[in-house]
């Protein structure tokens, strides 16, 4: 079962997985607290990928992204004790890690809501954890989505700043990462996949073999440099487990669960930071997770 307020979306779901019984698409937006109890009804697993995630200084945005993000969190958390439902997992995004901006504030709290939800939850039988990661390649929105736009119109690419890095994935790289998550999650954690790490410009090369650029500078409501997927305090709890850096919540606060965090503490000096972690892409590297885009798509 998949829902959106968005009809392209819908049309697309329809589109591609339609022909099988067992999937059905509703409208729907995680605002509606009355409607979703009624959408989750039978459901054993619940992904909240539901946002408004635009960077911007537009005076409407921190209303927005309030009820969506954060609003429309709570009341999904709501439904899904309300349905019975099994598992829930928040797509969460590095921009929430440190967060600068309005969007990485509201994604900072969603995952506040939906980890210390379990006190509530846990005894319900409704386990809670959230996923957090990077840029996906050719999402809606997305930097590699702009530049086919301008190069297709034979534009100069836009770039914010030549120095700007980011961490990289496929939709094919994000759905393995939900999936596993899945499998794994206990209630309470935060899932943080080993992602690589390129600049813009690397990505820039991988699309055009000597692009040009129009320099923009950065975004005015808080468009960073870089982007971290683990904070300096989730470093020093971070486990590392079956492919991932998994953060339990702070000593005292799971009472839901007493049980150790299974892993490998991770090193207390580790920077996830996208200039200087040490998986960075060639170019090369990048033309195939392009290439690997195109064939997912």
């Amino acid at each position: 079962m998949a829902f959106s307020r968005d009809e392209a979306r819908r049309a697309a779901l329809l589109a591609d997985f339609g022909w099988h019984p067992g999937v059905r698409v509703f409208a729907g937006d995680v605002r509606d607290a009355e409607r979703l109890p009624d959408i989750f009804h039978g459901c054993d697993t619940v992904i909240h990928a539901a946002a408004r995630k635009v960077v911007s200084a537009h005076p409407d945005e921190p209303r927005e992204m309030l009820l969506t993000n954060v609003l429309g969190t709570m009341n999904v958390i709501a439904a899904a004790r309300a349905a019975g439902v099994r598992r829930l997992l928040f797509i969460s995004s590095d921009k929430g890690v440190e967060a600068n901006n309005v969007y990485g504030t509201t994604k900072s709290l969603a995952e506040y809501l939906v980890i210390s939800g379990n006190a509530q939850s846990f005894p319900a039988g409704l386990r809670m954890a959230t996923v957090r990661y990077g840029n996906v390649l050719a999402s809606r929105g997305s930097v590699l989505e702009a530049w086919r736009r301008q190069v297709a119109a034979g534009l100069p690419l836009q770039l914010s700043d030549a120095r700007m890095t980011r961490f990289w994935l496929t939709l094919g790289d994000a759905a393995d990462i939900v999936m596993r998550a899945l499998a794994d999650l206990r209630g309470g954690e935060i899932f943080v996949p080993k992602l690589p790490a390129a600049p813009l410009t690397r990505l820039a090369e991988a699309l055009v073999v000597e692009p040009a650029y129009e320099m923009t500078g950065i975004r005015p409501g808080g468009e960073k440099l870089h982007e971290s997927l683990l904070s300096e305090s989730e470093v020093r709890r971070a486990r590392d487990r079956n492919g991932f850096y998994v953060v339990p919540p702070f000593q005292g606060e799971h009472m839901w669960d007493q049980q150790p965090w299974l892993g490998e503490p991770v090193p207390a000096d580790l920077l996830y930071r996208s200039d200087v972690w040490h998986r960075q892409l060639s170019v090369e590297q990048m033309r195939e997770m392009v290439k690997r885009v195109t064939v997912e798509g």
